[in-house]
């Protein structure tokens, strides 16, 4: 049993095993149901045990790579904020989407890059809580209601995002044509 302060030891090699399984869960068609599930939660374990340690690491990076690890983090945490879906697609395009995030967040904790003082640790977290409009692009402030919604995507299925429920402009023009519709 490891102490509170102390982390697990990062197993660089099991988490290249398991995200290599993660990015070809299309390879038997349809993806086996039980070992996704165990996939799964496999993946979902290595991100958690690696998002700490990039975000640490993170702060120290300098240039692209530190805008490159602030982004993967952002994404890691809302891929682990969304979860799976039900069906056994929508499952297995989660599983590949942690594996992509595993892999990025492996990539940044082995090649960090030139390493600085550690800065702008606020920066990281408030790009970890922060979220953007899909509809008009601005930040959701801290208080402001929102609500998770699926953009349409000519590249897939669609993209999962936020929107303001009452104070973007997009939203409201969308409502006055539904309003005038009637």
């Amino acid at each position: 049993m490891t102490a509170l302060n102390e982390r697990a030891p990062v197993d660089a090699h099991t988490i290249r095993e398991t995200y290599t399984v993660g990015l070809d869960v299309w390879g038997t068609c349809p993806p086996e149901l039980v070992k996704l599930k165990t996939l799964l939660g496999r993946l979902r374990g290595h991100v958690q045990l690696l998002v700490p340690e990039v975000t640490a690491i993170a702060a120290r990076m300098r240039g692209e790579m530190r805008h490159a690890a602030v982004y993967v983090i952002v994404r890691a945490h809302r891929l682990l904020e969304e979860g799976a879906g039900k069906s056994q697609v929508a499952k297995a395009c989660h599983a590949q989407d942690l594996a992509v995030i595993s892999r990025a967040l492996l990539t940044l904790f082995e090649n960090p890059g030139p390493l600085g003082p550690s800065t702008g640790t606020s920066d990281i977290e408030e790009a970890i809580r922060g979220r953007i409009c899909g509809a008009c692009s601005q930040l959701i402030a801290s208080g402001e209601s929102y609500e998770r919604v699926l953009f349409a995507s000519e590249a897939s299925g669609g993209i999962h995002g936020y929107r303001h429920t009452d104070s973007c402009v997009v939203v409201a023009e969308e409502r006055r044509a539904q309003l005038r519709a009637i």
